[in-house]
């Protein structure tokens, strides 16, 4: 995995920001993979596996903006084109596996702080848009918060259905 780039000095604010967003992004990563990993079953695997990537684009597409900005002094424009596509993709992906088989409790258990993590997420991207200096970053951080709110929306939708598809959590 490539190293952060150090964003410019020129602009604290932003660069400050893009730190902290790509330490959240990395320990997002690390998470759900880890989770993945330890999933027993086919369903939170595949979850789990497609929250890694996502938390992963994010990070690449963060340290690309911070790069552009320590080269020019100046936050770059952003597109939501990329990030449409792979919400497209994830939505997909998760009706795919959503008719597999029902997972057990200590995935849900994951699943619930997953919920957590992308809650914090948005909360974090939502201030930092707030915060921001110029158009594109209060954009970029505004789309970021976008994102983690459809993730925390899935995750949310999938233990829904794990209850109502009768769970036990001693399982």
């Amino acid at each position: 995995m490539p190293k952060a780039a150090k964003p410019a000095q020129k602009n604290g604010n932003a660069g400050s920001a893009l730190t902290r967003a790509l330490r959240f992004e990395k320990t997002g990563m690390r998470y759900f993979t880890m989770s993945a990993q330890k999933a027993t079953d086919g369903f939170a695997k595949g979850v789990f596996a497609l929250l890694a990537d996502m938390e992963r684009r994010h990070y690449e597409d963060i340290m690309a903006i911070a790069k552009k900005l320590d080269e020019t002094g100046k936050f770059p424009a952003v597109s939501t084109v990329s990030s449409e596509g792979r919400m497209r993709l994830f939505k997909r992906e998760y009706s795919r596996i959503k008719k597999e088989k029902t997972i057990t409790g200590d995935a849900a258990t994951a699943m619930r702080k997953a919920l957590g993590f992308e809650a914090e997420g948005r909360e974090m991207y939502a201030r930092m848009s707030e915060n921001a200096g110029n158009r594109q970053e209060k954009t970029f951080f505004k789309i970021l918060s976008s994102e983690e709110q459809k993730h925390f929306d899935i995750i949310y939708e999938y233990l829904d259905f794990l209850e109502s598809s009768g769970l036990r959590m001693g399982e």
